[in-house]
């Protein structure tokens, strides 16, 4: 295409005019035409349009169970994970998230990416980053298994065109896709953890501001200290494990993994809370994927969870997540999905 045929494409462009400086076009305005599509997700429960995912592959065969076939049982699991079950278990993860109409991007990683090896099932499967209006903020990770992800994420996301913002750097440590939860477009609660220190959290938040985030609640979680032990303290290590939104003004959580000040603040937000029983949270019954307002993908197993949903009117759509979502230290939908576009809203003053 031709400079002449272009320009008019160009927001704010001014034919016969000598360029000038367009300190009136803003980032979003041009967004589409420069990278291809609306990226943004600032919402827990808009309408979810587009995520990416990364199926299990040999980087889920932990070098640890090879020689130690106790390893699962020191971090409180059940049974070594079987990556065939893992795979299959994704599968039909991908499979209800189409069925609700949702486009599915596979980031296809190989198993070991410039020296990188990630241990764990879940390592490769979690998206490091956050998408806010106009792209992705790029998070830092908090344990050695994990480090240097943050690089193959940022090359996977600039791959399919979508820009990142800023990436948490420095002292900054943000596992940042699991330890945020947007109430609205406008309230988002950051989470600190054994996996997210306060300058990370401190980091973003200017960039949060520019995207119209107008309150930042910080959560203060507990966590485990020399062992990862089946307990609703050890689980909290990310926020999506025991806090999800699922409807206007409704929210999954586990109310013994949150601190009470988090808890006062969802109410002060006029937000119905649904407890999940401290048994049901450790199968990941909190780490839902809303896919709309109502509608969520869950881990199947979670009985009592389920049935508080549904007397609550959200529509639930469970997936046999055995091997991932009900072994200690592991994922649940959240976990293995990387939400990149979702419709705004509602908002908590609608």
């Amino acid at each position: 295409m031709k400079v002449q045929e272009g320009l008019p494409r160009i927001p704010g462009y001014e034919p016969g005019m000598p360029a000038h400086r367009m300190d009136d076009v803003t980032w979003m305005d041009e967004l589409e035409l420069m990278w291809g599509r609306k990226w943004g997700a600032q919402s827990g429960i808009g309408v979810l349009k587009t995520i990416i995912v990364h199926r299990p592959g040999e980087e889920g065969r932990l070098k640890e169970v090879e020689s130690d076939p106790n390893f699962w049982e020191k971090f409180g699991g059940k049974v070594p994970t079987s990556l065939e079950r893992a795979q299959k278990e994704h599968d039909e993860l991908v499979a209800a998230f189409r069925s609700e109409g949702v486009e599915v991007i596979h980031a296809n990683f190989p198993p070991t990416v410039k020296g990188i090896y990630a241990s764990g099932i879940a390592s490769l499967t979690a998206m490091q980053a956050m998408i806010i209006k106009g792209g992705a903020i790029i998070g830092r990770m908090a344990i050695a298994s994990k480090r240097g992800l943050e690089r193959l994420w940022m090359e996977k996301l600039l791959e399919i065109g979508c820009p990142i913002l800023y990436t948490v750097h420095g002292n900054g440590i943000h596992e940042i896709h699991a330890n945020h939860a947007f109430l609205d477009p406008k309230h988002v609660i950051q989470a600190t953890s054994v996996r997210t220190n306060m300058e990370g959290t401190r980091q973003i938040e200017p960039i949060l501001r520019q995207a119209g985030v107008e309150e930042i609640h910080i959560a203060r979680l507990p966590g485990y200290l020399y062992t990862m032990e089946r307990t609703i303290a050890a689980n909290a290590y990310h926020l999506c494990n025991v806090l999800s939104m699922v409807d206007e003004r409704l929210a999954l959580c586990s109310p013994g993994s949150l601190d009470y000040d988090t808890i006062a603040y969802l109410r002060s937000k006029k937000i119905q809370l649904i407890e999940a029983p401290d048994e049901e949270t450790l199968t990941m019954a909190c780490c839902v994927v809303p896919t709309r307002p109502g509608v969520v993908i869950m881990a199947a197993g979670n009985p009592v969870t389920t049935a508080r949903l549904k007397a609550k009117g959200v529509r639930v759509v469970e997936v046999d997540m055995t091997q991932t979502a009900h072994i200690a230290g592991s994922a649940g939908p959240m976990c293995h999905t990387g939400p990149l576009i979702r419709e705004e809203g509602p908002y908590l003053e609608d």
